[in-house]
């Protein structure tokens, strides 16, 4: 027994998608189950054409879809009719259907949602024929559509397949000291902060360890990529030291210049977080931790070359000229 699934006419539609494939995973895309015949003998419920052209058809046909929208795929996972006889000698049979809805982003694809529906019927023996069949196959997948296009409605805001580009939102520096953390904005540095214990062989006064860091939460809000950056300029009293006989302004100030290359760094990473667009999550978590890593380098560099250039100290000339560059960064910064 074969059946034609009919248009229909959606009293709903897409806004912001459209149903771009079918795809039916199951074994055979033709085959929806047994059913009992007049002569009691069980046969086979067939649909023409085949699910996905019948299906995407029908969408395509009556519903009424936002082709500029995003492009989704329907995965059937579950389409099924079974039938047996009661006492009474009446057919007892349930249908069920279960999808899968997939949106395609960039070359990714997402998973949406998963509807489902299904219908429990009785009939005599004499309705074995597809007018009996064809509404109950058509009803579960209207409904399955009208699920997704509810689920869509009212969750459109914060689903990243909708989403209208991102935004980065810088939050104020940590400034509060907790245990091994001395922050940039909570003072200046002083002689007991570095509590470290200086290296025997060094031939150095004294060493402090400087780092960034950022805090960061992706979320999504009104259909933006939401990236949430708690910026953290900060030294680690534990690997920093100072040799007894070198307790001097001088050489303090100079770790002290190392601390402020550190917050440098940190307003040109910042800039560069700014300007960060991105189309899917994974992109944006993958921006932002690309220009940290790249950040860290320069810190590394910058703070190797003051240390040249300055020679650790000992050249006053060179040790003038970067306390004046780092002065400038920093009033650029700010």
């Amino acid at each position: 027994m074969s059946l034609q699934l009919k248009s229909e006419v959606y009293s709903f539609e897409a806004e912001d998608y459209y149903i771009a494939a079918v795809q039916d995973e199951r074994v055979s895309q033709y085959f929806l189950g047994k059913v009992f015949l007049r002569n009691q003998s069980l046969t086979d419920l067939l649909i023409d054409g085949g699910t996905e052209n019948a299906f995407l058809n029908n969408t395509r046909q009556g519903f009424r879809q936002n082709r500029n929208g995003v492009p989704l795929i329907i995965k059937i996972e579950v389409l099924a009719f079974s039938e047996k006889r009661n006492s009474n000698g009446l057919i007892d049979g349930y249908s069920e259907m279960k999808l899968k809805v997939f949106g395609v982003l960039e070359q990714d694809t997402l998973e949406l949602c998963s509807p489902r529906s299904s219908n429990r019927y009785n009939r005599s023996l004499g309705t074995a024929h597809e007018l009996a069949y064809e509404p109950l196959l058509r009803q579960m997948w209207v409904s399955c559509i009208e699920y997704l296009n509810g689920y869509v409605a009212n969750s459109v805001n914060r689903l990243e397949l909708f989403n209208t580009g991102s935004e980065i939102i810088i939050e104020p520096f940590s400034t509060q000291n907790r245990g091994d953390t001395v922050h940039y904005f909570s003072r200046k540095v002083t002689w007991n902060d570095f509590k470290g214990r200086p290296p025997m062989a060094s031939k150095f006064a004294a060493a402090i360890f400087p780092s960034i860091g950022i805090g960061t939460k992706l979320t999504i809000r009104n259909r933006k990529l939401v990236a949430i950056i708690k910026p953290q300029v900060f030294m680690i009293p534990s690997q920093s030291w100072v040799k007894s006989g070198s307790l001097n302004s001088s050489a303090l100030r100079h770790e002290q210049l190392h601390f402020d290359i550190t917050k440098v760094v940190m307003d040109r990473l910042i800039e560069k977080l700014k300007k960060i667009e991105a189309n899917t999550m994974d992109d944006l978590s993958s921006m932002i931790q690309y220009e940290y890593l790249q950040s860290f380098r320069e810190m590394n560099k910058l703070q190797q070359q003051y240390d040249d250039e300055s020679r650790h100290n000992l050249d006053r000339a060179g040790q003038a000229k970067w306390e004046e560059k780092v002065q400038n960064w920093l009033r650029e910064g700010s």
